[in-house]
């Protein structure tokens, strides 16, 4: 490859973009395959349809310029696509999954963008007008697909990855262990009815405690909040119950130090030592 003037990076940028193109048909077939929402399957058949369009521009730039489009290979493009058959090949929830897929995605879309728009700036200084009115319409297209993905991200997709922890793992995560969520209505439950149920926590510290429980269960949401919600109606119960049963100790206890205080008559008992004990 020579580059000794700007038209030769002009060419050489508009065939590795040919190339890029041609990967991305066939890596958005595969993704319409691999994604679950319907309209996030519709949103790759559509950008399939106008990449091919994409492809058939460049082949009238070549044309306009005597040029062959064969010759160069997107290598950031094969790193893209990687990336995404990974995700593609993944197990595990289908809403994450096609959160991963938009990620992947657009992450195309804005290696795409930044070409286009190289491709314009030189289009523009070498006075290839018919090129840069074709290379302008591709690229508003794919700010137009971007923006299409970030809106199904947005509004559906992430969302539904969010509440999908564990739905389809019985309570688990996908690695088999338990859920985050789980662990935390376990502790906060565990923690706070534990030292509620203590005699000797004192008010202050159980208010603490159940502040601190409640606090953990409202960091939790989804598929467990209901859940969440029973726990804590149930700590509150607990701690009313326990509150009340310390309140009816606390004179028996006093009643029973004092006794212990004193010998039976009311005076207080000395304390014993080696020198009045018989047995030294």
């Amino acid at each position: 490859m020579r580059l000794e003037t700007l038209r030769n990076l002009y060419v050489n940028q508009l065939r590795e973009t040919y190339n890029a193109e041609e990967q991305i048909v066939a890596g958005l077939t595969k993704m319409e395959a691999a994604a679950s929402n319907p309209q996030l399957k519709q949103a790759f058949k559509q950008h399939r349809v106008e990449t091919e369009n994409q492809v058939k521009r460049l082949d009238q730039i070549f044309s306009s310029l005597g040029e062959s489009s064969s010759g160069e290979t997107s290598k950031a493009l094969m790193g893209l696509i990687t990336e995404g058959k990974e995700i593609m090949a993944s197990s595990g929830d289908a809403d994450v999954i096609d959160a991963g897929l938009i990620g992947s995605s657009q992450k195309i879309e804005h290696y795409e963008i930044a070409c286009y728009g190289t491709l314009i700036a030189y289009a523009r200084l070498l006075r290839d007008t018919q090129g840069e009115k074709l290379l302008q319409q591709t690229l508003n297209e794919e700010y137009a697909t971007d923006k299409k993905l970030t809106a199904l991200a947005e509004s559906m997709v992430n969302a539904k990855a969010m509440q999908s922890v564990g739905s389809h793992h019985n309570g688990s995560g996908s690695d088999g262990g338990i859920s985050v969520a789980g662990l935390l209505i376990g502790a906060a439950a565990g923690v706070a009815v534990g030292m509620l149920l203590a005699p000797g926590a004192g008010n202050e510290s159980r208010k603490k405690i159940l502040d601190g429980a409640n606090n953990l269960l409202d960091q939790v949401g989804g598929q467990w909040s209901g859940i969440a919600e029973t726990v804590k109606t149930t700590i509150n119960q607990l701690t009313g119950q326990a509150n009340e049963a310390v309140e009816k100790a606390t004179p028996n206890i006093k009643k029973n130090n004092n006794v212990k205080r004193s010998n039976g008559n009311g005076n207080p008992t000395p304390p014993v030592s080696s020198t009045t004990n018989p047995n030294f």
